[in-house]
């Protein structure tokens, strides 16, 4: 549907939202570990397993 003469577009509003969106998103994958730009942020264990990392069940591999 055409815009409406002498009305204005909303572009800066959709701009935002979609900035405040991709930043949720992102902030939400660094806390649960899917992605680690921050050191240390996020909860203790790793919500999504990457391959090739042990997890907590498998330990280090030392013996003690």
């Amino acid at each position: 549907m055409p815009r409406l003469v002498g009305q204005r577009s909303h572009n800066r509003a959709n701009i935002t939202v979609l900035i405040l969106l991709v930043a949720i998103v992102g902030i939400l994958l660094e806390y649960f570990g899917a992605i680690d730009i921050v050191p240390g942020f996020g909860r203790e264990g790793r919500y999504f397993q990457l391959p090739g990392q042990p997890s907590n069940e498998q330990g280090a591999g030392q013996i003690n």
